[in-house]
């Protein structure tokens, strides 16, 4: 026989089929909740019922993990990249909805999304990045569930990635005579004032691509960078604009040397247009295009460098690496870190010497060999 509690809140009874049920209501209509052990129904029955009191009580619903996430990023990935919400959405696409899809949100527990991350990296071969972004998109749909008071707290939130001892992938640059090999090595290719620009500023392969003649001062030999172009996810992938990476703009001084291809390219875009006439088209006013004026593809672009890069000798090399040669290049050359840092775009100073502290490094040797030079002359 159930035992109601005292002012008659609830009661406690023990099933047919031996499962305890506690009993309580909640404006007028009855709840349930369950549990194989009569101690563990009567705990739960008693933190249900003062979070009845505090007015902190969630109603356990059966819409999964699915359901929420559909809605989810329907509703709340509006102010987000598009890029970001590209990647997003290509996370629960492949990965979440598959593992977890079909476990209502009240159930999901801790335990559950630790598993399914760590099978991520045993069994599905996954990267770290990869998981990564895939903890970073439940997390935020969870942390949302609370906000919406559809769970009390966030299952993900203490979960971890799966350790990874694999080896960091290492930066290449190009240096010394090999900067040299690789300008006689790019003459005459296609994208040969594209591959400069990107030696001699570091500037990213979205943001050349994106780059736009409004960017360009060539009174001042100023660059002005404010966003990129890259191609978005799924079926229906198109080149969209989008903010640059950390969402800051960033405004540099080139090299002469810089300005002067980019006058050339200029011109050489001018005598195109007046060659084909009417088809030419390039609504984005971009810079580096192809031979009707539209945007260049990054798969073109690739097949392009790794040509490039094979006929050196360096297979490995990517096109990303021209940025960390123009990095190596600028602080052996005595730029000092800060002007590094922003003429890259990065979020932080910090970030930058300790991306290139092999150089910084060299350069406080350095240094301190030229102080020494000068004790020994007083």
């Amino acid at each position: 026989m159930g035992k109601r509690r005292s002012k008659g809140e609830g009661t406690i009874r023990k099933r047919k089929d031996g499962v305890w049920e506690g009993r309580f209501y909640i404006n007028g209509v009855q709840r349930s909740i369950y549990s194989g052990s009569q101690n563990d129904i009567r705990k739960k029955m008693t933190e249900s019922l003062a979070e009845i009191d505090k007015d902190e009580f969630l109603i356990e619903n059966n819409m999964t993990l699915e359901q929420w996430l559909t809605t989810w990023q329907e509703t709340y990935l509006s102010d987000v990249k598009d890029s970001t919400a590209d990647r997003y959405k290509s996370c629960i696409r492949v990965h979440i909805i598959p593992g977890l899809g079909k476990i209502p949100i009240s159930n999901l527990k801790q335990p559950t999304i630790q598993k399914f991350l760590n099978e991520c990296k045993l069994k599905k071969k996954l990267s770290k990045k990869s998981i990564q972004n895939i903890r970073l998109v439940i997390n935020k749909a969870m942390t949302e569930a609370v906000e919406c008071e559809l769970i009390k707290k966030n299952p993900c939130a203490k979960t971890k990635i799966p350790v990874y001892s694999e080896p960091k992938k290492e930066m290449r640059p190009i240096t010394g005579n090999e900067i040299t090999e690789f300008l006689e090595t790019i003459k005459g290719n296609e994208y040969e004032n594209l591959f400069f620009v990107a030696l001699f500023t570091g500037a990213r392969e979205s943001e050349l691509i994106g780059l736009s003649w409004d960017c360009i001062d060539f009174s001042t030999q100023k660059i002005h960078l404010y966003r990129q172009l890259k191609r978005s996810r799924g079926k229906n992938s198109k080149y969209v604009f989008s903010s640059l990476k950390n969402n800051q703009t960033r405004t540099f001084t080139a090299p002469k040397e810089v300005i002067d291809v980019l006058k050339k390219v200029k011109l050489n875009q001018n005598e195109q247009r007046l060659k084909i006439g009417n088809a030419w088209h390039n609504p984005d006013n971009l810079v580096f295009t192809n031979e009707v004026g539209m945007y260049i593809e990054t798969v073109s672009l690739y097949r392009s460098f790794k040509k490039v890069a094979a006929s050196m000798g360096i297979p490995e090399l990517r096109f990303h690496d021209l940025r960390h040669s123009y990095a190596t290049l600028a602080l052996e050359r005595g730029v000092d870190s800060k002007t590094v840092s922003m003429n890259l775009g990065h979020a932080t100073v910090a970030f930058t010497l300790d991306k290139y502290g092999h150089v910084s490094e060299a350069m406080m040797s350095d240094s301190a060999n030229k102080i020494q030079s000068f004790i020994e002359t007083i």
